[in-house]
């Protein structure tokens, strides 16, 4: 805890210290990654700091919600502007965030300040405050601006409440704990309606979601041996049913809670890419592990990779080229 504190401090200078600053969500934004880059912006803005924030991916629809959602930019113009102050959020590495190439772009001298959840994250910035047993990135953040004594507001409470929400699953799944929870209920205190994001990010599924969630039903499919189950969607699945891949967000969430499962793998693939999600409630299994070996990365009980590829459905059996 003392560590932790250390880093905020150090974190809190390094923000005084700074005025043009660049805050950095990983690619294909989430709840997390793009609720902690909001409420960093919103509050960093009140401070007077001149702020940027930027994915490479645009905001989901569902997403669109979250107070001044518009801040968050995929612009790559912002890459040619210098900056005392990098702060990535969410990302287990530059990799993983799409930014690695495009920060080569900035020629100044800057500080990298890396936070984070990941178990797998190799501590890549300057400052780096990666809290493994938060459940989120939206939690490290909120225990940040704590330390720092802020005065809240609705919108930062509300952005970091979607952060906490979405990657607990509506507190469902594994990564939710007595310190997310506590969290959350102090973000309500400060204006963050909890059953409002829930039915937004989580509850909201459309007939056309719910269609390609009945592909992956149907191709479900079990190795007793291991406890494992797996479903796949190709290209041709997502195209056909006129979605994209956030139509699925939420699928391996529910997955999950099949009795029959130990561990359980969702395979997609999207613009020449295969994306493999794992999840577990078991507390014998560290997916993270298994995501390693794949080249991925994330917790223990939620995890993922990526490698370009093809999935090819014949009769419902699974081929990888």
């Amino acid at each position: 805890m003392n560590n932790h504190k250390n880093i905020s401090n150090q974190i809190r200078e390094e923000i005084n210290k700074a005025q043009k600053i660049l805050l950095l969500s990983h690619k294909k934004p989430d709840g997390d990654t793009s609720g902690s880059n909001l409420a960093l912006h919103i509050y960093l803005k009140r401070m007077g700091k001149d702020i940027t924030s930027f994915c490479l991916d645009e905001l989901p629809e569902y997403l669109k919600f979250l107070p001044q959602s518009n801040l968050l930019t995929n612009n790559h113009l912002v890459f040619s502007e210098n900056y005392d102050l990098v702060i990535i959020l969410d990302s287990g590495s530059l990799e993983y965030a799409g930014v690695a190439n495009l920060l080569t772009a900035l020629t100044n001298d800057y500080k990298l300040i890396n936070i984070d959840h990941h178990a797998t994250n190799p501590l890549y910035g300057d400052i780096n405050l990666v809290v493994t047993s938060a459940s989120s990135t939206a939690e490290v953040v909120f225990r940040l601006l704590k330390d720092w004594n802020i005065d809240w507001n609705n919108q930062i409470a509300t952005c970091l409440a979607c952060g906490i929400i979405t990657d607990t699953g509506g507190f469902l799944n594994p990564a939710t704990n007595y310190q997310s929870l506590l969290a959350a209920s102090e973000l309500v205190d400060n204006g963050a309606n909890i059953n409002k994001i829930i039915q937004i990010t989580l509850s909201k599924n459309n007939l056309l979601d719910l269609k390609i969630w009945g592909k992956a039903f149907e191709r479900l499919t079990t190795v007793p041996k291991y406890g494992l189950v797996y479903t796949f969607l190709t290209t041709e699945d997502f195209i056909e049913a006129g979605v994209d891949g956030t139509a699925v967000n939420n699928l391996i969430n529910f997955l999950q809670l099949l009795k029959e499962a130990r561990l359980v793998l969702l395979l997609t693939e999207e613009k020449g890419m295969i994306k493999g999600s794992f999840r577990t409630t078991e507390k014998d299994l560290d997916v993270s592990e298994l995501a390693k070996l794949m080249g991925g990365g994330g917790h223990k009980k939620a995890a993922a990779f990526s490698f370009p590829g093809k999935l090819i459905n014949e009769n419902n059996k699974l081929r990888i080229e």
